[in-house]
Parts: C-alpha cells; sequence; structure tokens
C-alpha cells in the first residue's frame, strides 16, 4: 500500500512542477502577444499622413510624429540571432547595425515606454524616460494595467524580469540579460 502511494506522489508532484512552468511560459506568451497587438494598434494610430503629402517618418518626443512607444519614437533594428542549448530555447538578441550582440544600450533604446500605452486617453501623462517631452493627444490608453513583468527599463516603476522591446520591422520581444548577454524568450522565470 505505501509503495503505491509513493508512485502516485511521484507522479502528482512531477506532473504538478511541470504544470507551474508550462503555466509560466503560456503567461509569457500570453502577454507578448497582448503587448504586440498595442504596439500595433499604437503604430496605427500615430503613422500619420503629412498634410505636406507623404508618410511623416520624423519620429521625436518633441513633435506628434511618434510611431512606436519608444523613447526615440521608431522600431529599432534589433532581430532575434541563434537559439541556445538548453531546457528553454531563447535566442541571443542582435543588433542590426553592426550584426553583433545587442548591447544595455541597444536595449534601453529600444524598450517599449509603457506611459504611452498605459496613459489616459489624451491626457499625455506618460511617463516620460530621459529628456523627453510628454506627447500631447495620444488616444490610448492601449494597455492597462503595467504587465507586472516589464523591468526597469520600460518603467520607473517596473520591477520585473523581462524588458519589453520593439524590434526589426516592429516586431515585439520579451528580454532578459543573463551574463551580459540579452536573450528573446520565456528563460523559465516569469514575470
Amino acid at each position: 500500500m505505501l509503495l503505491i502511494l509513493g508512485i502516485l506522489a511521484a507522479v502528482v508532484i512531477v506532473n504538478v512542477v511541470g504544470l507551474t512552468g508550462r503555466g509560466e511560459a503560456e503567461s509569457y506568451a500570453t502577454d507578448e502577444s497582448t503587448i504586440q497587438l498595442s504596439v500595433s494598434t499604437f503604430f496605427a494610430d500615430t503613422h500619420a499622413y503629412s498634410s505636406t503629402g507623404g508618410w511623416n517618418e520624423e519620429a521625436s518626443g518633441y513633435t506628434s510624429v511618434h510611431n512606436y512607444p519608444t523613447e526615440s519614437g521608431a522600431a529599432s533594428n534589433l532581430y532575434l540571432g541563434n537559439e541556445t542549448p538548453g531546457k528553454y530555447k531563447v535566442n541571443v538578441v542582435m543588433d542590426g547595425t553592426d550584426g553583433m550582440p545587442a548591447t544595455t544600450g541597444n536595449i534601453t533604446a529600444a524598450a517599449i515606454w509603457m506611459g504611452l500605452l498605459t496613459n489616459g486617453p489624451g491626457d499625455g501623462t506618460a511617463d516620460t524616460p530621459g529628456d523627453s517631452a510628454p506627447l500631447r493627444g495620444e488616444p490610448g490608453p492601449y494597455l492597462n494595467p503595467l504587465p507586472k513583468s516589464c523591468s526597469k527599463y520600460n518603467s520607473s516603476v517596473g520591477s520585473g524580469t523581462i524588458t519589453w522591446i520593439v524590434g526589426e520591422h516592429g516586431t515585439v520581444y520579451g528580454v532578459f540579460e543573463q551574463g551580459g548577454t540579452w536573450y528573446a524568450g520565456f528563460g523559465g522565470r516569469y514575470p
């Protein structure tokens, strides 16, 4: 009888531990999809056609054109490099400018400025990074509340483990730093 109970306990414990990790991975994927939709909607609302003709691509915190919710207002050229081996499949984040792994400076510049996604409609009260001016007339909120996963790079009050960035072609990645290298994907800890 004890042997049977021991076997059942071992099976249940293994399955419960597996469910915990799978739940965190699914939470990561859900947040990534939600933030991607928010960023895409933000882009669609702010990618304005200029009255002088043509699409206005001059993205700046001091103008009405801020196509992406990043400090620069632009998508970055960061992309996913090789997949790393191990229990969790993550990719090295690469810099399209020099083909080298992304630096913390690259990540900071590409980090999603969550204030632009969570501020109230048209109030321009986004939590601004650096010296960037708050944008007036933003229709938001596109995302509410701020995801618990957000790191300090996404918000001055962020305390999570993931930095959400806008990469090449406006693709959203959830990235984290480990041993001086930035990786994209679920690395086994979330949020």
